[in-house]
C-alpha cells in the first residue's frame, strides 16, 4: 500500500539531512550518498527479503520525492 502523503518542506530537509539554508551542492551532495546506500538495485545483491525490498523502495522514493520537492521550492536543478 503506497501512502502519497505529501511532505513538508520541513520533512523533505530532515530526510536528506540537511538545512534549509544550504548549498544547493550540498542538498545534492546529501541526496546522491542518501540513494547510494537506499537504492533497491545496490542492495538487491545483497540477498534481501521481499518484504525488505520493498521497505528500500519505499525509502528510496520517499528520499526522491523529498530532493523533487527541495528542488522544486529552491528552483535548482
Amino acid at each position: 500500500a503506497t501512502r502519497n502523503q505529501a511532505l513538508s518542506l520541513t520533512e523533505a530537509y530532515q530526510i536528506l539531512g540537511t538545512q534549509p539554508d544550504d548549498e544547493p551542492a550540498t542538498i545534492k551532495r546529501a541526496y546522491r550518498k542518501l540513494m547510494l546506500q537506499h537504492h533497491p538495485d545496490k542492495l538487491a545483491a545483497k540477498g534481501l527479503s521481499k518484504a525488505q525490498m520493498e521497505q528500500t523502495k519505499q525509502r528510496a522514493q520517499k528520499i526522491q520525492a523529498a530532493f523533487d520537492l527541495i528542488k522544486r521550492q529552491r528552483n535548482f536543478k
